[in-house]
């Protein structure tokens, strides 16, 4: 038996016994703890919603496994990997399920006694810490953070902990906003009710943002990112807009000078080396010591935890409305789940 979650149609989700995976050669097969559903990416998978010949498109079709967030425990492995992979804890970019098979290449090994349900946040931490890796921030940086999701709020805490001085954060939902770290660098601002470049202007003392990082995902807000950013300022796109952006070049790039880096997970250095060890692995490693160090605190950005067997509800909730949902973390032992439960009733 081995339940995954299987996306039959647009809007549709059921748990289906996909049967226990054989590791091929250089795979191993890991008994999974929690999974994190992301309310991005998988939400567009969900709603089927894209461009035709996109590259969404391409990526989606029915049926379909879906989910890339995984956190367990090694119990098997293929031919070419060392058997002392079993029993090691590992976070891997697979789908919501019982048991999946993962190549050995992209394990991220969890050295530290870490709760599963926040090592499973470790893909949306590398497209954060990518970021700012390819931005350069520094300390003392002014950023503004379009989108306080998850990925937002994780980058938040990054530039937190990096020294940053002003970090400006601007969604439509309160609730999100939320969520924030209780800090005087940490500046929410709803988007719906206040002007994001007035309270840039005012916290930097006129002299605007240093780098923008875009989350949202929203095409149309794209634009007016741009106006909150200082002469050869920086905007990093760390979200994939499902349809195209329109803009005048001059006004938004040249005249400004500003740098638009794209910010792709994949463009985490393949290899380390002394100039560059920022690897995918190596971010990954870097945000599990800075949970375990408690340089940051992600604890609160769960907002529910479920069952494997709720899955068709979380996401329905979703569909209807995702912005009273942050973290939504799927367990797959209920006796892991019912300590989590006695852990937030205080029992």
């Amino acid at each position: 038996m081995n339940q995954s979650v299987i996306f039959p149609a647009a809007e549709k989700v059921i748990l289906q016994d996909t049967g226990y995976p054989e590791p091929k050669k250089g795979e191993v097969v890991i008994r999974s703890e929690c999974s994190l559903i992301s309310t991005g990416t998988e939400m567009t998978f969900l709603k089927g919603e894209c461009p035709k010949n996109s590259k969404w498109s391409s990526y989606i079709h029915y049926p379909m496994t879906s989910g890339y967030s995984v956190a367990g425990t090694v119990e098997a492995v293929g031919e070419g990997v060392s058997t002392e992979w079993i029993g090691r804890r590992v976070a891997s970019f697979s789908h919501h399920a019982q048991y999946v098979a993962a190549p050995e290449r992209e394990l991220r090994e969890i050295h530290y006694e870490i709760p599963p349900e926040e090592a499973a946040f470790f893909a949306v931490a590398e497209v954060g810490l990518n970021g700012i890796r390819r931005t350069r921030v520094e300390l003392g940086s002014r950023v503004v953070v379009y989108g306080a999701g998850i990925i937002g709020q994780l980058l938040v805490r990054f530039l937190l902990a990096g020294g940053c001085t002003e970090i400006v954060v601007a969604d439509v939902a309160e609730t999100r906003l939320g969520f924030l770290p209780d800090s005087p660098a940490v500046i929410p601002v709803c988007s719906k009710i206040q002007s994001v470049l007035e309270k840039v202007r005012r916290v930097t003392y006129g002299q605007l943002a240093d780098i923008v990082f875009e989350t949202t995902g929203n095409a149309d807000l794209i634009p007016y990112e741009f106006e909150v950013l200082h002469q050869q300022g920086k905007l990093c796109m760390l979200s994939s807009p499902k349809k195209k952006t329109w803009f005048d070049f001059h006004d938004f790039c040249n005249a400004g000078s500003i740098q638009i880096i794209g910010a792709h997970t994949s463009a985490q250095a393949p290899v380390a080396t002394y100039d560059n060890p920022w690897t995918c692995a190596r971010n990954s490693e870097v945000f599990f010591k800075m949970i375990h160090n408690r340089q940051i605190d992600i604890s609160n950005l769960i907002s529910h935890h479920a069952s494997f067997e709720q899955a068709p509800d979380m996401y329905q909730m979703l569909l209807k409305d995702r912005s009273q949902a942050m973290g939504v973390v799927l367990h797959w032992s209920d006796s892991a789940l019912n300590e989590k439960k006695k852990e937030r009733s205080g029992k």
